[in-house]
C-alpha cells in the first residue's frame, strides 16, 4: 500500500519495484535463451587485434585467449595477413548444464589488409599469455608463405599501460 510520498509500506517506490521486476525477468530469459541457443561461433570482433607500423615494417597483435599455438594457421601472401584457427565448444561435466556461455566456439579467420607488401620469408609469429604476435618486415620481393608460430618468452610484445620494444 502507498503512503503519501508514493513509497510502499517497505520503503520503496513503485518505480523501483517496477525496474527489479523487469531486471529479474530480463535475467530469466537471458538465461534460457543462451541454453536453447545454439553454438553461433565467433562474432565479427573476434578476434580483437591491432595494427602497428614500426621502423622495419608492420606488427599485428591479436588476442587468442585459450588458444595454443598448434591450434593457430598464419599465412601471408603479398599484402594479406590471414589468422585462422578452430576452438571445441566447452561441454559440461555430466549432470552439469551451461546457464551462460560467452567463450566462443567454432572456426574464426582474420584477415588484415596491410598498408604495402612484406617480406613474406622474415615474417615471425609469437603465442604468449593468448596474445599472437605477427611481426611482418618490409617487402624484399618474397611471394609469400604459411608461418610457424613459436613460444614467445615474457614481455616481448606491448600490452596497454606496458612499455613496447622498440
Amino acid at each position: 500500500m502507498e503512503n503519501e510520498s508514493g513509497s510502499n509500506a517497505s520503503g520503496r517506490g513503485a518505480l523501483a519495484e517496477f525496474r527489479d521486476a523487469v531486471t529479474n525477468l530480463f535475467d530469466q530469459v537471458s538465461s534460457q535463451v543462451t541454453s536453447l541457443i545454439p553454438d553461433l561461433g565467433f562474432g565479427r570482433e573476434f578476434p580483437r587485434h591491432e595494427l602497428r607500423v614500426e621502423d622495419d615494417g608492420y606488427r599485428v597483435l591479436i588476442e587468442l585467449p585459450g588458444f595454443k599455438r598448434e591450434e593457430i594457421d598464419v599465412s601471408v601472401v603479398g599484402r594479406t595477413l590471414t589468422v585462422s584457427g578452430q576452438r571445441a565448444r566447452f561441454e559440461p561435466p555430466a549432470g552439469g548444464r551451461m546457464l551462460r556461455s560467452e567463450r566462443p566456439s567454432g572456426e574464426f579467420e582474420l584477415t588484415v589488409r596491410l598498408p604495402s607488401e612484406v617480406d613474406a620469408i622474415a615474417v615471425a609469429a609469437q603465442m604468449r599469455d593468448g596474445v599472437l604476435d605477427v611481426r611482418l618486415p618490409g617487402s624484399k620481393g618474397a611471394r609469400g608463405r604459411s608461418v610457424d608460430v613459436e613460444e614467445g618468452s615474457e614481455n616481448e610484445y606491448g600490452e596497454p599501460g606496458a612499455q613496447a620494444d622498440g
